[in-house]
């Protein structure tokens, strides 16, 4: 385990160098600084030694591959700054001015480290070897979320009896290495610990915590209480700072798209309309119309649920579902005000008026905007049925009540990985 470890802090530590000293590279050569190669290459492996001193000060290394990619961004955010400091002071001792060609490059540091080491990383089951017990049967776990658990390289065990766990298993278990999560409303936590001195040396906790630190989602119970309150202002003009950034990024996509649907439909004599309506659920359960690009013929019959090699799409427009190019035009909904980029799906208003009857707590998603893409869709499977819409739906309150800019940074980022896998119908 600690061999494990200290590889893992190696494997960081080389990209912390490497990235640097290999942009510096770049920058030298695309900026003509020959003449100044050693003060500019200097420049960069302070920049890689700066990250590397400062994250063990901030214990940036310690159990990487457990944190959320979330605290990842805003430590590697925080680094940035901190290096970025240095550089400039160490450019005005050598009398050098700061450009924007070198900035850019200063910024690209965290963004690449990060990519290479999302795109190369360990596998978290090589360094953890944590057994999960999870006791009693009072929520029941589904195979996405035991999989999740399972790529974490933690080793899952069901006791639905919370009797024999504590009279024959709890002590033949590894303290240190074991995390019991006591699944059952009738059995309380404090009370176990008075009963059972055990329990005291492990890590325990309830299922409502169990949820949030290790799926990311919220246990749905009738009494639910969300302590959310609206975005203030400063929040408000981040969160539309990323919607209008990508306006402007994907407009340009968007276009292509279109004008490529036009010809194609035209050349296969299609009359159908190009943009699909259709009326959403929205904040506050206003309704509202979405866009979408059409990728169904109009003549099809209408089911709510849309499956995988659906007989109503396009043989040309799977393409366009499976990167959810059909989405974009959604950027218009951002533009008037209906949609963020990110946000809870936003629902069919038949299926919303279904799910609100017979979900628990399922208006209180509709106290944030919807968004075109969404912690529930990048984390959950395509949803087929109200069983879905319940998991989704503890995805998006675990959104709604623990937004940050981290957290919305951290979907946009997944969300490009999403496309690229074509996880869309």
């Amino acid at each position: 385990m600690l061999v494990y470890s200290l590889m893992v802090i190696l494997f960081l530590i080389l990209f912390d160098i490497f990235v640097p000293l290999i942009l510096g590279i770049l920058f030298i050569l695309i900026s003509n600084q020959s003449e100044n190669i050693v003060q500019y290459f200097s420049l960069f492996i302070i920049y890689g030694c700066t990250i590397i001193i400062f994250s063990f000060i901030l214990d940036y290394y310690k159990d990487y591959y457990s944190t959320h990619f979330s605290e990842k961004i805003r430590i590697g955010f925080m680094l940035t700054i901190i290096c970025i400091l240095f550089q400039i002071f160490f450019l005005y001792y050598q009398n050098k001015d700061v450009d924007l060609l070198i900035i850019i490059f200063w910024l690209l540091i965290p963004i690449c480290i990060l990519l290479v080491r999302y795109l190369l990383k360990i596998k978290y089951e090589i360094i953890n070897n944590n057994s999960i017990y999870i006791v009693g049967n009072l929520y029941k776990f589904n195979d996405s979320e035991v999989n999740m658990l399972i790529q974490k390289g933690f080793k899952i065990h069901f006791y639905d009896s919370t009797k024999i766990f504590f009279d024959k298993i709890i002590n033949k278990i590894d303290y240190k290495k074991s995390i019991i999560v006591i699944n059952n409303d009738s059995d309380k936590l404090q009370n176990l610990k008075l009963s059972y001195p055990q329990l005291v040396k492990t890590i325990n906790i309830s299922l409502d915590e169990f949820m949030i630190k290790y799926l990311r989602k919220l246990y749905l119970k009738n009494n639910l209480f969300l302590d959310f309150q609206p975005y203030n202002r400063i929040n408000y003009f981040l969160k539309r700072s990323i919607d209008y950034t990508a306006v402007i990024a994907l407009s340009p996509i968007l276009i292509i798209s279109v004008i490529v649907v036009i010809i194609i439909k035209f050349k296969n004599n299609l009359r159908d309309s190009l943009i699909f309506t259709q009326k959403r659920c929205g904040m506050n359960k206003k309704i509202f119309s979405i866009y979408k690009i059409r990728t169904m013929y109009s003549s099809s019959s209408y089911e709510s649920y849309t499956t995988k090699d659906d007989y109503r799409i396009y043989p040309f427009a799977k393409f366009l579902r499976e990167l959810r190019i059909d989405e974009f035009p959604q950027l218009i909904n951002i533009l008037i005000g209906d949609m963020h980029l990110v946000g809870p799906r936003a629902e069919w208003v038949k299926l919303s008026d279904v799910y609100y009857q017979k979900i628990a707590n399922y208006d209180l998603r509709h106290i944030v905007r919807p968004g075109i893409t969404g912690w529930a869709q990048i984390l959950y499977p395509y949803g087929r049925n109200e069983g879905d819409a319940q998991q989704k739906l503890m995805y998006d309150l675990y959104y709604i009540k623990n937004w940050s800019i981290w957290l919305e940074i951290e979907i946009c980022f997944k969300t490009f990985f999403v496309m690229l896998d074509k996880r869309g119908f």
